[in-house]
């Protein structure tokens, strides 16, 4: 058995009647009734228009969003020589600039691209190691030197394909 009032909502839609103004025909459960008076205020209208300055302020919000990410951006980039200066008085009290230092390890500890983010240009390439600390490390510090001063260096540029390939 139907619940009464589930029972009387189904009967509405069996109910037709004839639009005054446009001769349409429309069930009364499509109806929506209008008042001269406004109607009294209730919670889920308190929610709906919680959710409607919910809504607006995430549009404002992604409309400002990529403006406020690239001044972080250039905030960031103008902070970071400062930065870089206090975390890093090896470099910067020898008068590089410290994003121009990129770390090797092996077989030495730094490679500085002397200009790089400064002048746009590199106006030298600089192989910075600190002192050896056992026999091997010297040797190949020796070695570096050596080669160096003797010429034997060059520069190649090789064109890799995403997957690794080499191109001509």
């Amino acid at each position: 058995m139907k619940a009464p009032l589930v029972a009387v909502l189904q009967d509405f839609r069996n109910i037709l009647g004839v639009c005054p103004h446009c001769g349409e025909l429309f069930r009364l459960t499509d109806i929506q009734i209008s008042y001269h008076a406004k109607p009294r205020h209730t919670w889920l209208d308190e929610l709906e228009a919680h959710q409607e300055r919910i809504q607006k302020a995430e549009e404002r919000f992604q409309e400002r969003e990529e403006a406020i990410r690239e001044s972080s951006r250039e905030r960031g980039r103008r902070q970071l020589p400062r930065l870089l200066r206090k975390a890093d008085p090896v470099f910067s009290g020898r008068g590089y600039f410290p994003q121009d230092v990129k770390p090797l390890f092996d077989p030495i500890d730094f490679v500085i691209f002397d200009g790089m983010n400064r002048k746009d240009h590199v106006k030298r390439v600089v192989l910075f190691d600190g002192p050896p600390d056992d026999r091997p490390r010297e040797k190949i510090q020796r070695s570096i030197v050596r080669a160096i001063r003797a010429g034997n260096y060059e520069w190649k540029t090789v064109r890799m394909d995403k997957d690794g390939g080499i191109r001509p």
